[in-house]
């Protein structure tokens, strides 16, 4: 996945800005490469501090815009509260094949970790995902 400092940038404020709770949202380019994000509402209302929900609505909607647009969703980015940037057995249990999940680790309200990974093809688990900044 290939990503701008300018856009890791923005994903990181987002993220902060959903500090104590996980914030989250969408990645949008083509052929691995990210030329967009766009945030979405963490609509989980149960764990918000460690869980992170978009409504379907919504991502379809981002979906259709990016479609009109030529850009296919590349993955979906999520803040980890607290703890390391690595997926949780919550994020694999709801992982979809063939995206990245760049995860970003806030601690006390500031970005200090961020790593992509990709899951498997058999859903057993993720694998790290090189990631170029440009």
């Amino acid at each position: 996945m290939k990503l701008s400092q300018q856009l890791l940038h923005q994903i990181h404020r987002q993220l902060e800005s959903g500090y104590p709770n996980e914030a989250c949202g969408v990645m949008l380019g083509k052929n691995g490469v990210v030329t967009e994000i766009v945030s979405a509402d963490n609509e989980r209302t149960d764990s918000a501090r460690n869980r992170y929900l978009i409504d379907p609505l919504a991502y379809m909607k981002i979906e259709r815009g990016a479609d009109q647009r030529g850009l296919e969703v590349l993955g979906i980015y999520h803040s980890h509260p607290d703890v390391a940037a690595r997926p949780s057995q919550f994020d694999l249990d709801h992982a979809w094949p063939n995206f990245s999940y760049l995860i970003v680790s806030v601690v006390k309200g500031k970005a200090v970790e961020s790593n992509s990974w990709r899951l498997r093809d058999d859903r057993s688990a993720f694998d790290r995902e090189a990631v170029e900044i440009s």
